[in-house]
């Protein structure tokens, strides 16, 4: 690991080729992050290293630098060679001059520390972590599957399911995916809370997010997850020039999918189209498909997603 200066930085930048990698939490990264950086929190990056980190020369950002450090160190444990974390972080990024990009969506966040200048209000909804620990037990324990048995038939490593089963470790959207899929249960199964009547309101700022491995996919559930007969309504976020590829759900399975922001080349097994803001699409999901983000600005869309009756 190399700690290097914002010069240092900006020089390996404009060489090209390397990845920025932004391991602050969520609220900090919407009030501006260094141009080119991706989103990573540093409880996702121990999460899944390997999955979170798909080529070599990587800088790591946070703050001030003590967390890009630990970051830098988990990169060299899985034989990742030509690391650096950036001494100072955002604030001696901001410090030397350099602007950060703030998020499309933070300035009408309200309520997020940082862009409104207030602390979240915190909202009744326990961490995603925590739910799908306890969710994950019981189904295991249900079925009569051993860590071992799940972790072979799931293709996730023992060692990251059990720390993902006693909430030690966040969960990637795409372990999520594979663990629901060897289990046989709706992927919101895993996020369930005890259902709950009246009316729910989900505050943005407080509100849970699934992210993919590299941080460059973003989910927000947009419903009630304990209410079993609630469609799955999805907000998703991609970065620019990012793919999210996703296996085939369960036969019978239909996704409706609108794009709001940015441009989208939707691949549904062979077929690709290509939607623009405004631009709307059902489908059957039950074949491998892949949400695909060719341009430069960022992608937002809503997802609805409707099971078979059984």
């Amino acid at each position: 690991m190399k700690i290097i200066s914002v010069r240092e930085m900006r020089e390996l930048q404009e060489k090209g080729g390397v990845d920025v990698v932004d391991v602050r939490e969520l609220e900090e990264w919407f009030t501006g992050h260094v141009p080119g950086a991706r989103f990573v929190p540093l409880a996702q990056l121990r999460a899944d290293v390997r999955g979170a980190l798909p080529n070599d020369d990587v800088i790591f950002v946070c703050a001030k630098g003590g967390r890009s450090a630990t970051a830098a160190q988990l990169a060299e444990s899985v034989g990742k060679e030509r690391v650096y974390s950036l001494d100072g972080g955002t604030i001696g990024w901001v410090s030397a001059g350099f602007e950060v990009v703030v998020p499309e969506r933070a300035a009408s966040s309200e309520g997020v520390q940082g862009v409104s200048g207030e602390h979240p209000v915190m909202g009744d909804e326990p961490a995603l972590d925590a739910l799908v620990a306890v969710n994950l037990r019981q189904f295991r324990a249900a079925q009569g599957w051993s860590l071992d048995d799940l972790a072979r038939e799931a293709g996730v490593s023992r060692t990251l399911l059990g720390q993902i089963e006693i909430g030690r470790a966040a969960p990637s959207i795409g372990i999520i995916w594979k663990i629901a899929q060897t289990l046989g249960v709706p992927f919101s199964a895993l996020l369930s809370t005890e259902a709950r009547g009246g009316t729910a309101v989900t505050h943005r700022a407080t509100a849970n997010r699934l992210q993919s491995a590299d941080g460059r996919f973003l989910s927000r559930a947009l419903f009630p997850l304990g209410d079993p007969h609630a469609p799955e309504f999805y907000e998703l976020w991609l970065a620019p020039h990012s793919r999210e590829d996703a296996d085939a759900h369960r036969p019978g399975t239909r996704e409706n999918l609108v794009v709001t922001a940015g441009t989208l080349e939707l691949h549904i097994g062979r077929d690709v189209r290509t939607l623009h803001a405004g631009d709307a699409v059902v489908f059957t999901a039950d074949v491998a498909h892949s949400y695909v983000n060719t341009g430069r600005d960022e992608c937002w869309m809503y997802l609805v997603m409707s099971y078979p009756k059984v």
